[in-house]
């Protein structure tokens, strides 16, 4: 059995997949132009891995992101781009849409990757492995709470990592975008955690927490804790549930009820009155895009595209066409949009019914054959789907570190 006291017997290999691991998961603002340093590297990395039998798993996510370009290209000629100003040259149509199944494939990658490392590791290293990443991911944590502090309190006078938002106050995002998809990252830690049993695991849980709510703010990642809560304790939840009285049970869900309804306030007034906001405030981009943008354009585009979708990676131009955003103004100068509605939003966006269907059908054969292998890994596979769910683009890597972990972890009990 592996123990703390062996990390002095890491070797290249592994040092190198925990660096990529880690600039993947952490750091998606590293980048060269417009292109993550990470996906750049993992995209350079196939052909020193494929020169083996790779997962069926990983093949059918690359066949199936294979066919969703095939279509969106075949499609485009049929599709109104209106011309966007001063965008960069990879945003353009058909190169966008190549551009974003380079993306998918960076992700498809880092499974596979992951998978071919640890495919051969037995059960306990590879727990340790996961072990090794969460220690990892929790100094940086540290570190951005330094620098969190020291921008507050005006030690230092900027941090990339720290941002003042239009309500005037502080916000932590890490190496990401916003607070939001940073809160979402530290979710996907939480998650990582509960794989092996630590001491440290109280303290290294607490902080987590303590980053989401407070520093980061993030709502999205509040809820992915919440739904992960109900899907690792669901058994002793409903075994709890059933034990208690009626009128608790009301209590208990109209207490859960105004919990997320005051979480979403802000949201449900933004969209309730978004013609009137958009009127008093037409040059403001986080009004004007984003999810609650998206909110009013994304049904239109999955009413008259339901079936095959506006085609991978488009949303960003064709989401200026006047019948979808009617009354909300053309996208920003040099700007692109993305709805932040999440990865399963944007394969039914893009890809339609077609294409989020048999991404769900790939999910569902993972999970029906891990729950016969009996290694209760199914609650993983479960809550993969959720960080989509909540807001993570498709294209985010982060996730597909799990998938890798879980494919290596299910052949060791097959």
């Amino acid at each position: 059995m592996m123990t703390i006291s062996n990390l002095h017997k890491i070797n290249l290999k592994e040092i190198l997949l925990i660096s990529l691991i880690i600039l993947s998961i952490h750091f998606t603002e590293f980048k060269i132009g417009v292109v993550k340093l990470s996906e750049i590297v993992l995209l350079m990395l196939p052909p020193f891995f494929y020169t083996k039998k790779i997962s069926k798993w990983v093949f059918y996510f690359y066949l199936l992101f294979a066919v969703w370009l095939v279509m969106s290209l075949a499609l485009n000629q049929f599709r109104v781009f209106p011309p966007l100003k001063g965008l960069s040259v990879l945003k353009n149509p058909y190169i966008i849409t190549v551009g974003r199944f380079l993306e998918l494939m960076a992700c498809i990658n880092l499974v596979a990757l992951v998978h071919y490392y640890l495919k051969s590791k037995t059960y306990s290293y590879i727990i340790f492995f996961v072990k090794k990443i969460v220690f990892v991911s929790f100094f940086l944590v540290i570190l951005n709470m330094l620098f969190y502090w020291l921008v507050v309190n005006r030690i230092i006078p900027d941090s990339s990592v720290v941002y003042v938002t239009t309500s005037n106050y502080y916000r932590l995002k890490g190496w990401f975008g916003e607070g939001g998809p940073y809160g979402l990252m530290l979710s996907f830690i939480f998650v990582l955690s509960f794989f092996y049993k630590s001491p440290l695991n109280f303290y290294i849980r607490s902080f987590l927490i303590f980053n989401i709510v407070f520093l980061a703010k993030s709502k999205a990642g509040i809820l992915l804790l919440v739904l992960w809560g109900v899907v690792y304790y669901y058994k002793t939840i409903y075994r709890k549930l059933k034990s208690l009285s009626f009128l608790v049970l009301i209590i208990g869900g109209l207490i859960t009820l105004l919990a997320f309804a005051k979480l979403a306030e802000i949201y449900i007034d933004h969209i309730d009155n978004m013609e009137k906001y958009v009127a008093q405030r037409p040059d403001d981009t986080n009004l004007i895009m984003g999810r609650i943008a998206g909110s009013h354009i994304v049904p239109k585009m999955v009413r008259d595209n339901a079936f095959f979708g506006i085609g991978l990676g488009n949303y960003p131009i064709v989401r200026n066409n006047s019948e979808y955003r009617t009354f909300i103004p053309f996208s920003p100068t040099g700007k692109t949009d993305a709805h932040g509605l999440g990865g399963l939003v944007q394969l039914l966006v893009d890809g339609g019914l077609f294409t989020l269907f048999f991404f769900l059908l790939i999910l569902y054969l993972m999970i029906r054959k891990t729950i016969k292998l009996k290694n209760n890994m199914e609650i993983y596979f479960l809550v993969f789907p959720c960080f989509f769910l909540t807001g993570v683009q498709i294209y985010f890597l982060y996730p597909w570190v799990l998938l890798g972990i879980l494919i290596a972890l299910n052949e060791r009990h097959g």
